[in-house]
């Protein structure tokens, strides 16, 4: 929540309720989640929060490093947790939209290897492996 509060405090902006109640709902969340069912979540504890307030917020969230947008499907965004949390990578079916996450410490080492092999140093990368279940 401290880093949200300065986050915005940098950009002159507040931790209103509604943010402070998406934030929340969003920390809590142990998987991923697209945006209308998220704001569903959120509604259950505000009935008031609307969808675009939402949307602004996960926007602000994945600005300051808290969140990342993941579009595994055309046009299904969902978000993620990423703060406090090991890096991952994901499989996801395509039949039946299940997004689940693995990480394998070879595959880790096998990456770091090449790029070092390249002369090229990794930034971050993203691994998504699509297929059926």
């Amino acid at each position: 929540m401290k880093i949200f509060e300065d986050f915005l405090k940098d950009k002159d902006m507040r931790l209103t309720h509604p943010r402070k109640i998406i934030l929340q709902v969003f920390l809590q969340s142990t998987r991923h989640m697209e945006i209308e069912e998220l704001h569903e979540q959120v509604r259950k504890a505000d009935k008031d929060i609307g969808l675009s307030t939402v949307y602004r917020t996960m926007k602000l969230l994945i600005e300051c490093g808290l969140a990342q947008e993941n579009v595994f499907f055309k046009d299904k965004k969902c978000f993620e947790r990423v703060h406090d949390r090991d890096h991952h990578d994901h499989l996801v079916c395509t039949r039946c939209k299940k997004v689940q996450e693995f990480h394998h410490p070879m595959i880790e080492r096998f990456q770091e290897k090449t790029a070092e092999k390249h002369q090229f140093s990794i930034i971050y990368h993203r691994m998504t492996l699509f297929g059926i279940c």
